[in-house]
């Protein structure tokens, strides 16, 4: 495996000049800083120039302070619950694979970790007994939402997949007692679906798929809590859209279980006149 950024930085010590020394010391001693900083940051926080910061990032074989902040990123992956191999530039395709399809086995696996079963099994008896499913999807979320519909809508309950602004929005108008807002984000920080949720009726239900201590999270009747990865305001994994399926897949079964479905695991076929299939 390629060896880390990190682990260069005190080997190098001695080569570098005590300006640069100093710089390559806080890197290593406060990586999770030094992601969130522009290259004048770095400078600043250790009191040296940004020629320093630019010589520093060079001696490790970087041309731009973004490239050297991105390593430290995939170095700062972690390996608990989730365990990644970070695919490196010089990775040849077959690697590539590899390597995505283990994170991707990982990324599921850690999903069932950082979900709360009771929380599941709570939240899938909501748009079972809704007059209409109106789901929310924000950012990468989107999709999930899309798929969320999907499955809904083949056991025959009345849904709507809500991406678009405009329409999330008007949502809060809209809705009426006995409807349910599935809300997805995978953000601490989104707000998108907060104007929804404060204001549905009381007598419809809110349900926040989103960080524990997000803003849809503190305005739901009920909260499935999903474990945001780690420096999203950065980059975001690939593998980290893989947590939103196994989701409406949970909530999907557990719901078809309730209805006393002969396969819960299995979704009716849709019409042939929808699929244009024969």
């Amino acid at each position: 495996m390629t060896e880390s950024l990190l682990s260069k930085v005190s080997p190098a010590l001695p080569d570098m000049g005590r300006a640069e020394r100093h710089a390559a010391e806080y890197v290593r001693r406060m990586p999770a800083r030094a992601i969130k900083m522009n290259m004048a940051s770095p400078a600043q926080a250790c009191g040296v120039s940004d020629p320093t910061i630019v010589r520093l990032f060079r001696h490790f074989g970087f041309e731009a302070y973004d490239g050297f902040r991105t390593r430290l990123v995939q170095d700062l992956v972690p390996t608990a619950p989730l365990s990644c191999e970070p695919i490196r530039p010089g990775d040849a395709a077959a690697e590539g694979v590899r390597k995505t399809c283990h994170n991707s086995i990982s990324a599921i696996r850690r999903a069932l970790q950082d979900f709360s079963i009771p929380d599941v099994g709570a939240a899938a008896w909501i748009p079972n007994t809704a007059r209409w499913i109106g789901i929310v999807g924000t950012g990468m979320s989107e999709i999930t939402a899309l798929d969320a519909g999907h499955r809904f809508g083949r056991p025959g309950l009345r849904y709507e997949a809500i991406i678009h602004t405009s329409r999330q929005s008007a949502l809060a108008h809209d809705i009426q007692d006995d409807d349910a807002i599935p809300a997805f984000s995978q953000s601490e920080v989104t707000r998108r679906p907060v104007e929804p949720a404060r204001g549905a009726r009381p007598g419809a239900a809110v349900v926040a798929v989103a960080a524990p201590n997000s803003p849809p999270a503190r305005v739901s009747t009920l909260r499935v809590g999903i474990t945001p990865h780690e420096h999203m305001k950065i980059m975001t994994p690939l593998a980290s859209r893989l947590k939103g399926r196994p989701l409406t897949s949970m909530l999907t079964s557990t719901l078809l279980i309730a209805n006393g479905e002969e396969f819960p695991d299995q979704l009716p076929a849709p019409d042939p006149w929808i699929t244009e299939k024969p």
